[in-house]
């Protein structure tokens, strides 16, 4: 109103041709109300650019929650692995550990009688074997779990070790321990895959001779 009223005092909007002093008030209140709205039109325009600014920085602090996110996800993950391989090296630590006993109680007598007999009227010479057969079983073993070997591979590789009597002996002596086995353990799994590798020998003829092949400039030649 005041601006309105001092627009009234210009003398550009008292002139003889404007008609009267109201005339020259509605002029003015023209005027003032076209600066009224560049300025609201103005405010609501730095408005707009400010919620915008604002929801970009929303935006951008949202996307670096995610990545630190992310960026812990991968550090648990890595954890884990790392736990996990510890753990697997442990337990190859282990079971190369109980290898090593087989292994000198199997060239020491004195030493194997330190271990129960695999079963009731077995020779030294037999619990010696079976204590062999043991270590072969537990080497294959590792050999899985460590992943070297896959199922498939693995069959075969157990097909040629079972196909033998002392083998056969062995694991037959050992079947009381694995009924005492998680069967969710690696251990039971590994069970199973040799009580298919002796079914699936049990079920084949008997091979004929093979013949001793050599690799001879990257072709196999009969010796």
């Amino acid at each position: 109103m005041l601006f309105s009223l001092i627009m009234t005092m210009v003398p550009g909007l008292r002139t003889p041709g404007s008609g009267n002093a109201g005339q020259a008030y509605g002029a003015a209140a023209s005027s003032t109300a076209v600066l009224v709205l560049f300025y609201m039109a103005r405010t609501l325009r730095l408005q707009r650019d400010e919620t915008s600014l604002q929801r970009q920085e929303l935006e951008l602090q949202r996307a670096e929650m995610r990545l630190q996110r992310t960026e812990l996800e991968l550090q648990r993950d890595e954890l884990r692995r790392s736990a996990g391989e510890l753990h697997r090296s442990a337990e190859a630590d282990m079971r190369r550990l109980h290898m090593e006993l087989l292994k000198m109680s199997i060239g020491d007598p004195e030493l194997a009688e330190v271990w129960p007999a695999y079963a009731p009227g077995l020779s030294p010479k037999e619990n010696r074997q079976y204590l062999y057969a043991n270590l072969i079983y537990s080497h294959s073993m590792l050999v899985h779990k460590l992943g070297m070997a896959n199922d498939r591979e693995m069959l075969g590789h157990l097909r040629y070790i079972t196909d033998t009597p002392v083998f056969r002996g062995y694991w037959e002596s050992a079947r009381f321990m694995r009924a005492e086995m998680d069967h969710a353990s690696h251990e039971h799994q590994f069970a199973v895959l040799v009580d298919e590798a002796l079914t699936q020998t049990n079920a084949q003829p008997p091979a004929p001779p093979v013949p001793n092949l050599r690799l001879i400039d990257g072709q196999n030649t009969e010796q």
